[in-house]
């Protein structure tokens, strides 16, 4: 399996184990279960790069779910973790699960169709990635609607749009932070009712 291919899945399940968990915990639950994995990844993260004998190991065990530029960064579980306090805290839950499943299924998929079979160059990214993006957002946004979120529909789609236009345009911010707390603003700003 391509390392592309890994990584993506590794993003989705990743982001998703964080929004069914914010599905069935109660909120207080919820908080100190992801601050507690904030905190418990972020301190990990500053060890391993004061550390060589962790960051080496780090690397050996999970070099094939990173980036090349994680290897001496922060990884983008971090910018997610941070993400997820900051929707829980900031935005209603419901808003705050459908930014972070944009984040989980849009910007993997993005990735994934972008890298494999991306040809045509549009902003920072391709456009046939910025396409998979949108779509995968759209979808779990209805599948999201149509369950019974009590989130007009609008401005879902609102929210999948500004999604797939942060991971577009490639923010100098890492978008698992950036996609999540933008499209949960949008759609907690323009509430859009039919």
């Amino acid at each position: 399996m391509s390392k592309i291919i890994k990584r993506g899945l590794f993003h989705i399940f990743g982001g998703i184990s964080i929004v069914v968990a914010a599905l069935y915990l109660p909120r207080l639950a919820l908080l100190i279960s992801v601050c507690v994995a904030t905190l418990i990844f972020l301190s990990f993260e500053l060890m391993r790069f004061r550390v060589s004998v962790v960051n080496r190991w780090f690397l050996s065990n999970f070099s094939s779910l990173l980036r090349e530029e994680e290897t001496s960064r922060f990884t983008g579980t971090s910018y997610m973790l941070v993400a997820s306090l900051i929707a829980f805290l900031t935005f209603d839950r419901d808003i705050a699960i459908l930014a972070l499943s944009f984040l989980a299924v849009g910007d993997a998929m993005g990735t994934i169709v972008g890298t494999l079979i991306g040809k045509r160059r549009l902003l920072r990214k391709t456009l046939e990635g910025d396409l998979a993006c949108l779509l995968s957002c759209t979808v779990i946004g209805l599948i999201f609607y149509y369950i019974g979120f009590g989130v007009p529909l609008l401005t879902i789609l609102a929210g999948a749009v500004s999604a797939a236009i942060i991971e577009a345009i490639g923010l100098p911010i890492n978008d698992n932070l950036t996609i999540p707390i933008i499209a949960g603003l949008i759609m907690t700003l323009i509430p859009i009712y039919p």
